[in-house]
């Protein structure tokens, strides 16, 4: 009998030690799905570095060392995610501080996708949404290290906060809470100032909350509604107006972020096409699913759902379709597949004509992600070992050697991605370091920027890469007027200026 006191707690608390068992079966689940497929920051492929994924910790290492975004690093992404970056390097150095900073926010974004489904669904269907989203994300997580995951906890919480005072606490979206609005103001300024096509779950969230305010003709609401999100957006653009301010590239950053980055988001550099499509089928499932089930959800449900995906599915026909910018969409479909599962139970298949639209469409999600999700488990499965990568180690560190340490802060390079500078810890001394082609057909200042520097303040080393000629044929001039080629190898292509 005392054995059996012994490990037998008290039934209140059980529910918190379950608790903490689920959360940590989800830890681990989302570490070893980071571990696997985060193939440009994981341990387990130390020597993979990404295009990408390299440029935004050499901006976080920048950060550290007194560089300023934008004025230092000429880009379009938003501040807070290079804030976040020089978090990771604060933590650890080049690839293994971006997997550390990963971590959380794949956790935390597995939980809410957990929590989320608890509101409407068991535990055993909530595994499933979860299977479904850690298949896709092998996908969207494109090699790890991206704006986009960082982003999609914070749509999530969004999301949950709302749904749990809808679900559990029974309220309308007029009796939400203030501080509801202000969450989701704050967190709507986050995405604003990292990329605005991250925001389009949040966007979605409170055009349904206003939606639903003018429906009830709650104009009170509606207007200090307003005056909540716009104080919520204004208190997270603080923190970089001051940074920016105080390092005097106010300017510079507004510029970037919010002028070019517009330009860009309008000039599709990558014209519309049924891939691109293919890869916002998951907002289509979810928008076709609300309307055709908006009879048996709650009004704020259904209204939230067809919000979130219709932003969604507009603003992501922003700018380029590269794959990662698609994890944007599993707020929407996640919660459709959620309401889904919640319609139908039990699942009778063909039930009606909606039951099998939606299945269809989702069909579609599935045709696409599966396929692109398992060229990703064929590589860590067969192509473990990179021996293409430890070669591009050994050329970029037979180039670097060249370079004198006393030189190291005098070293720029043309039509070469940021993995050969993460792979020596050296820092680029010019602000156009990576997209230059791109950047200066949308920013043509860039190019005069550059040919001053040639011919006033010129680097001492130069790296190119391939295509030089053809892609930058002004720059290649005046790089041939002053540089002799010391050194090649299949990592680039070595300058000294005479």
């Amino acid at each position: 009998m005392r054995l059996r006191a012994t490990i037998n707690p008290d039934i209140e608390k059980l529910p918190v030690r379950q608790k903490v068992m689920e959360y940590t079966g989800l830890f681990i689940v989302s570490l070893t799905h980071l571990l696997l497929f985060s193939l440009w920051t994981s341990p387990f492929f130390r020597l993979w570095y990404g295009c990408d994924a390299s440029f935004f910790t050499l901006v976080g290492r920048g950060i550290l060392s007194g560089k300023v975004p934008y004025r230092d690093f000429f880009d379009l992404k938003g501040p807070y995610f290079f804030f976040v970056e020089a978090i990771g390097q604060l933590l650890a150095h080049d690839r293994l501080g971006a997997f550390l900073i990963q971590i959380p926010f794949a956790f935390a974004s597995l939980v809410l996708i957990y929590e989320i489904s608890l509101l409407f669904i068991s535990k055993k269907k909530a595994i499933f949404v979860m299977i479904v989203y850690l298949w896709g994300n092998i996908t969207t997580l494109w090699g790890g290290n991206t704006l986009e995951e960082f982003a999609l906890p914070l749509s999530l919480a969004c999301l949950y906060i709302v749904l749990k005072a809808v679900v559990k606490g029974r309220k309308s979206f007029s009796k939400l809470p203030f501080s509801t609005i202000l969450i989701l103001g704050l967190c709507l300024g986050v995405d604003i100032f990292a990329k605005i096509s991250v925001a389009a779950p949040i966007l979605g969230i409170i055009a349904a909350i206003l939606y639903h305010n003018l429906c009830a003709k709650d104009f009170r609401s509606f207007f200090l509604n307003i005056l909540y999100i716009i104080l919520g957006v204004s208190l997270a653009a603080l923190p970089p107006i001051i940074y920016f301010g105080m390092n005097g590239a106010l300017s510079d950053m507004l510029f970037c972020v919010f002028k070019l980055g517009f330009s860009r988001g309008t000039d599709y550099y990558e014209s519309f096409n049924a891939t691109w499509e293919l890869k916002l089928s998951g907002c289509v499932f979810a928008f076709i699913f609300a309307i055709l089930h908006r009879d048996r959800m709650a009004k704020e449900i259904s209204v939230t759902l067809m919000a979130m995906s219709a932003a969604t599915w507009i603003l992501l026909h922003l700018g380029t379709p590269f794959y990662y910018y698609f994890a944007t969409v599993y707020p929407a479909l996640l919660l459709a597949l959620i309401m889904f599962l919640k319609i139908y139970d039990p699942m009778i298949i063909f039930e009606n004509w909606r039951q099998a639209v939606s299945i269809a469409l989702f069909f579609v999600y599935l045709c696409y992600y599966v396929p692109s999700g398992l060229d990703t488990v064929r590589t860590v499965l067969y192509d473990r070992y990179f021996e293409s990568e430890e070669e591009f180690q050994h050329n970029a560190e037979d180039m670097a050697a060249l370079i004198p340490e006393c030189d190291r802060d005098s070293v720029f390079s043309f039509m070469m991605d940021m993995q050969i500078f993460e792979a020596t810890d050296m820092m680029p001394c010019c602000r156009y370091v990576v997209n230059l082609p791109y950047f200066i057909d949308l920013y043509p200042q860039a190019l005069d920027d550059i040919l001053t520097m040639l011919d006033k303040n010129p680097p001492k080393w130069l790296i190119i890469g391939s295509g030089f000629v053809d892609n930058l044929p002004e720059i290649s001039d005046s790089v041939e007027a002053k540089y002799d080629m010391v050194y090649e190898n299949n990592a680039g292509h070595l300058y000294l200026l005479r």
